[in-house]
């Protein structure tokens, strides 16, 4: 059975709350058939997510591929060496900003929908041990989360965001037979616009960095180091 609807569906936070037939949340919940809730301090432990910081290091220093390849999936990879040297830095000056959105399907450890990145960041960070997350879920798994706030509307959603009137948000949704209801959401930051620069930016960045530095060997100790990459730019 297909759950996923892949459209991305743009809304706009306002003052006033969304009525309810155009209420992203309350879109998402399916008529009660799925469950949101917050919680401000999930145990990373308890979070399942592939492919650890160490992994990508042994990515990354495939040279030849970061200095030529043109696959997608490729340039992709190469930008975020970049932007997990900014973000690790950047957390460490503000915290991680975006809350992550978490699944539970009723097995030992959460699934992870959104913040995958910042994950293997913290991973560097062992001052950070929890996390601020959503947790979308099935009706049926709603008992073991009765004690955190339930969220039921954008109002609710955009206020623990803390993000300003005029604000986008993209979410894209399951339907009411998947084990959760939201599958993916994003939104726009003054807080992190500066450390999300394009891949272009980022790929001609490490480029341009290996050129001056070739003999350099990317280990998660690596990402702990500033770099100024306005200076590759």
């Amino acid at each position: 059975m297909e759950y996923w609807n892949n459209q991305i569906k743009t809304y706009t936070q306002t003052v006033l709350p969304y009525p309810q037939d155009t209420d992203p949340i309350v879109t998402s919940l399916h008529n009660g058939t799925h469950c949101l809730f917050w919680d401000p301090g999930v145990p990373i432990i308890a979070i399942k997510y592939q492919q650890k910081l160490k992994d990508f290091c042994m990515w990354a220093n495939n040279r030849d591929c970061i200095m030529n390849t043109t696959d997608a999936g490729d340039l992709d990879w190469c930008a975020n060496i970049v932007k997990f040297n900014l973000w690790v830095q950047d957390i460490q000056t503000q915290g991680i900003v975006k809350p992550f959105l978490l699944t539970y399907t009723g097995e030992k450890y959460y699934g992870i929908n959104n913040g995958e990145s910042r994950l293997r960041c913290t991973e560097v960070l062992p001052d950070i041990t929890r996390v601020e997350s959503w947790i979308t879920t099935s009706l049926e798994h709603a008992d073991r989360f009765k004690h955190l706030p339930q969220i039921e509307n954008f109002e609710q959603f955009t206020e623990i965001c803390r993000t300003e009137p005029g604000t986008d948000y993209m979410f894209r949704y399951t339907d009411k037979h998947a084990p959760y209801g939201i599958d993916w959401y994003e939104y726009d930051s003054n807080r992190t616009r500066s450390v999300t620069p394009s891949e272009e930016y980022c790929v001609d960045a490490i480029r341009k960095y290996l050129e001056i530095h070739p003999d350099t060997v990317f280990t998660t100790d690596w990402f702990r180091t500033p770099v100024e990459w306005s200076t590759y730019s």
